[in-house]
């Protein structure tokens, strides 16, 4: 019988005696009228009850049934955060620990009651909580309805409707009644951010989640965990993935000191981690281009400092030094990475042209076409290494010069000096021209064929290659001037006289010049037509008539056929002037084309 009263006195000397202050406070903020719960809070700052029993109502409460109660309860966390017998249990005992809580409307509850608390500290109001998508739901409420109460949330008016809950102040998706700005201390404030903070490694990815979303709602607070932001672009679950971009996308330049974290993930094993990271990149470099640039510019440069696996020679490897390469992906894929994610921030990769014109020496052809790409999409800026790029022209590797000619023919309508250097040599005696000569006037050809309007004061200089000897460097004429399209319609003239060269291989070239030429030849074409007449050669007869059908399909209703009277008058007009083309063939220069530069040099 002793024992049984002993155990009982233990029992009932372990029921803690709850004030009476505490007692009405319950009372009040358990109450359904809006203004009685309103009231409720105001008092926990006036009259501060004691510190231990406080902060268990409000345990108690923010695990209530009623959604109302568990609201007001996040309120009232705010307000205990501004007295500071009760701000470190508040803080600390009641809503951190309830970020983990089952219950997701607690959870967002307790982040909303942290929230408040920061905000408070920091000198601001308190977010309503529809920032957190805490928002009740009913399930009978009209499409009317629900519009209405969205108009009302973005306000933050009260409603006017009879009989409902928002008939006060204090709405369910409000935070009246909370802390007031400046009202909690700072150092209470950054106990609630470090909380928040330390959820960022939970277990569960839905508080991780909600610790994002947290971070994202503090602004400038959030910059000092975007490192940590960065890292969880790597989550395991795709939601956390999916509010770590959000929060580089809402947060910008405040989340600027994880670039360099999220430039790492360019080379991350995971596909969908590279990708995740490249999207995060040309969000940042919307505000901060240079920054993001430089980031994935030191990525190169560590893969560059690597050698190719490739090239290595097999040798043993510590087991820290493969636990380190278990972190990233394989060289030739972080490489494609890095230099598509360089091509894809256009002029802003110009400053780092020089080492990436060293890609183009590369065996891997993914890698040199990228190098190829990225330089291209550099700009204008690149020509301030456009030494790199042109003593690669006469490499010995074919496929290399063809990729430094393919990046100078992108650049030439952005540089003019690109042009310039290539028409000079051109103009340029092309006596005793051996292999190189030869490779060398077709690689200008070629450039001068992507240069657009920067070209238009070397067509002359084009259009007299359709007579050299070489059939390389013909070609490549041909090809030029049918590339240049409205920029090369000038030439028209220069190439219509070489119809009337001695040479039916000249003339050949022209007419398929003509021909390719489409609706840039202008006027010319019909030239093309009316030479079928007294032409003899079957060579050149084959490429009229190949030449008019390209153009009948080019122009379409546009080809107009040469009329009898001008056909005849010209046939007159060429028939004078063929002698003149015969006696060329014996050696002499016909009249009716341009002395080419020996002969300027004889005279």
């Amino acid at each position: 019988m002793a024992a049984r009263r002993a155990s009982f006195n233990a029992k009932l000397n372990q029921i803690k005696p709850v004030p009476a202050s505490v007692q009405l406070l319950e009372k009040q903020l358990t109450s359904g009228e809006p203004t009685v719960r309103d009231a409720g809070l105001v008092s926990i700052t006036k009259v501060k009850p004691p510190a231990e029993p406080l902060t268990d109502l409000i345990a108690k409460l923010i695990e209530h049934q009623n959604w109302y109660v568990r609201r007001t309860a996040s309120a009232a966390i705010a307000r205990c955060a501004e007295i500071e017998e009760s701000a470190t249990l508040a803080v600390h005992n009641v809503a951190a620990s309830r970020l983990s809580h089952k219950d997701p409307d607690v959870r967002k509850c307790a982040a909303r009651a942290l929230l408040a608390v920061v905000k408070s500290s920091q000198g601001t109001t308190p977010p309503p909580s529809s920032s957190l998508g805490v928002l009740r739901e009913k399930l009978s409420e009209k499409k009317e309805d629900s519009e209405k109460k969205e108009d009302l949330e973005t306000s933050g008016e009260p409603s006017t409707d009879a009989g409902s809950d928002t008939e006060s102040i204090s709405s369910e998706d409000s935070m009246f009644g909370a802390a007031g700005a400046e009202g909690v201390p700072g150092q209470v404030g950054q106990l609630a951010i470090e909380e928040i903070a330390l959820r960022l490694d939970s277990k569960s990815a839905q508080v991780r989640k909600l610790a994002i979303e947290s971070l994202i709602r503090l602004e400038s607070t959030a910059s000092a965990y975007s490192e940590k932001l960065a890292k969880m672009l790597d989550d395991k679950d795709v939601t956390v993935r999916n509010a770590a971009f959000a929060s580089f996308k809402i947060l910008g330049a405040y989340c600027n000191a994880g670039i360099e974290n999220v430039a790492t993930l360019l080379r991350n094993p995971k596909s969908r981690t590279r990708a995740d990271a490249n999207r995060v990149i040309h969000v940042i470099a919307a505000h901060s281009g240079k920054e993001v640039s430089e980031a994935v510019f030191q990525q190169l440069q560590i893969l560059d400092r690597e050698k190719s696996p490739s090239k290595q020679k097999k040798e043993r490897v510590s087991p820290t030094r493969k636990a380190e390469l278990a972190r990233f992906c394989d060289w030739h894929v972080g490489m494609r990475t890095v230099l598509t994610c360089l091509c894809e921030l256009g002029p802003l990769s110009a400053p780092y042209s020089k080492l990436i014109a060293d890609y183009i020496e590369t065996k891997d052809v993914q890698i040199r076409a990228i190098a190829v790409r990225t330089l291209i999409a550099g700009g204008a800026e690149v020509g301030n290494n456009l030494k790199a790029i042109r003593s690669r022209l006469s490499h010995p590797d074919p496929d290399v010069s063809r990729a430094a000619v393919d990046v100078l023919r992108g650049l030439g309508s952005l540089n003019s000096a690109i042009p310039l250097t290539m028409g000079k040599l051109l103009q340029e005696d092309s006596d005793g021209a051996g292999t190189e000569a030869i490779r060398a006037r077709c690689q200008a050809l070629k450039i001068l064929g992507g240069s657009g309007k920067h070209t238009k004061r070397f067509l002359s200089d084009i259009s007299r290659e359709l007579e050299n000897a070489e059939f390389q460097i013909r070609r490549a004429a041909l090809e030029t001037l049918v590339d240049l399209k409205e920029h090369g319609a000038p030439a028209g003239v220069e190439i219509s006289r070489r119809l009337l060269h001695a040479d039916p291989v000249v003339r050949r070239t022209a007419v398929e010049t003509l021909g390719r030429m489409g609706t840039h030849a202008g006027e010319y074409i019909g030239r093309v037509e009316a030479l079928q007449d007294t032409e003899e050669d079957p060579d050149v007869q084959k490429a009229i008539k190949s030449a008019m059908s390209l153009a009948k399909e080019t122009l379409g209703d546009k080809y107009v056929a040469e009329s009898p009277k001008n056909k005849n008058e010209g046939q007159e007009r060429r028939k004078s002037v063929g002698g003149g083309r015969r006696l060329s063939a014996s050696g002499a220069a016909s009249p009716q084309s341009p002395a080419s530069p020996k002969s300027k040099k004889a005279k």
